[in-house]
């Protein structure tokens, strides 16, 4: 699917379609000025506060777990931000209303997947090959 259909077929339908757009460009250069990266990558072994890595074999597990760790952290006052870094052709924001429905829409585009705090106080990122990535960052 070429990025124009990923924008029509996936982000043109419910639930994705209502949510907030948001500057992805914003989202990356925040990342890339307030954690450690080592390539292209972030340096998890240097990043300030708790982090947790998991790999899974099982996609489903995968997005189940995924989906575990953003809604947890939802807090009434806060949004998620979402970037990916392939086929998006933006950022998206949301709240914890139909966040599970969301999630896993989301989770369904093949690309790895950066889930933010607005206010940038955790940060999951669940990455096509497997891995996922919990970061809660120290205050």
């Amino acid at each position: 699917m070429m990025s124009g259909d990923w924008e029509t077929e996936v982000y043109g339908a419910s639930p994705l379609s209502s949510l907030e757009r948001v500057d992805m460009g914003k989202i990356f250069t925040w990342i890339e000025t307030h954690l450690p990266i080592n390539g292209s990558r972030i340096d998890w072994a240097a990043a300030q506060g708790e982090h947790s890595h998991c790999r899974f074999v099982d996609e489903v597990e995968l997005v189940h777990a995924a989906t575990r760790a953003v809604v947890r952290r939802i807090d009434a006052d806060s949004g998620v931000e979402h970037v990916g870094d392939g086929v998006s052709p933006f950022g998206t924001r949301f709240t914890g209303e139909g966040a599970d429905l969301i999630m896993r829409e989301l989770l369904g585009i093949p690309e790895h997947h950066y889930f933010l705090d607005e206010h940038r106080s955790w940060l999951v990122v669940v990455s096509n090959e497997g891995n996922l990535d919990v970061l809660d960052r120290a205050t």
